[in-house]
């Protein structure tokens, strides 16, 4: 009888073992000062040598500095709505990592490929802004920037991991990864709280005028409806990775 208690105690031991082995939840040890951008990071074990591992990435809304690529120009005068803008992102990192014959999944060097999504979005402030016809008649309204970035695409990456403390703490270092993709830009210029009969297209000078920052360093066409002045486009996008994160397998 004791025999059969130990013998199922040395199999649930090595059960556990096993099975911490299967996955390992991780976090970004190096916090970005720039986009200050929170990683929840899960891996798993899908073959003796490969595993699959996916990221949630999220940046709550806070204040960001726009480095004066959000100025806007009214009425001759520079206004920076993004000088107390929120941002705010989400985006989601895949990966199949294939580890070395003799160490197997999770252990040593890895390789393979990637596919990374993010999404950003700022939301200015509203400054009143003064609009005239070609009759000289003013009108009014609360003018605000909204600018979206999506970073769509995929690349292959190299990197090296090491399991310590009975395979239980992960340290995982991506040395680099490189790709190519799509960043996808979208923004523009909206009137709220407006005069009545208040239409963009009936200002064409003064929206001239009024050009995002963004404008002055790429051409973009533009979409002009009665409350909205809508710039957009989408460009290749060579996109970089790396990282070093720490992570408990179980």
């Amino acid at each position: 009888m004791k025999l059969k208690f130990f013998t199922l105690l040395a199999l649930t031991g090595l059960t556990t073992s096993v099975v911490a082995q299967r996955t390992i939840t991780k976090s970004n040890a190096l916090f970005s000062p720039f986009f200050k951008t929170i990683c929840t990071i899960q891996e798993v074990k899908v073959g003796p040598r490969m595993t699959v591992e996916t990221t949630v990435k999220t940046r709550p809304a806070t204040n960001f500095k726009f480095f004066g690529l959000g100025q806007v120009n009214i009425d001759g005068q520079d206004y920076t709505p993004f000088g107390k803008t929120k941002l705010s992102a989400v985006g989601n990192v895949t990966e199949w990592r294939i580890y070395g014959k003799e160490k197997g999944a999770y252990h040593g060097f890895y390789f393979g490929p990637y596919f990374s999504y993010t999404h950003y979005k700022l939301q200015s402030a509203s400054v009143r802004g003064e609009f005239k016809d070609a009759n000289g008649v003013s009108y009014f309204g609360d003018v605000s920037q909204v600018i979206k970035l999506n970073v769509t695409g995929g690349g292959f990456e190299i990197g090296t991991q090491g399991m310590y403390l009975k395979n239980h703490l992960c340290i995982d270092w991506t040395i680099m990864g490189v790709g190519m993709g799509c960043l996808g830009f979208q923004g523009g210029m909206e009137a709220e709280n407006t005069s009545e009969n208040f239409d963009f297209r009936n200002y064409p000078d003064d929206v001239a005028s009024m050009k995002m920052g963004i404008e002055k360093v790429f051409h973009f066409k533009r979409t002009i409806d009665a409350t909205s002045v809508t710039i957009g486009a989408k460009i290749p996008w060579v996109m970089m990775r790396m990282g070093l994160s720490i992570g408990f397998g179980y």
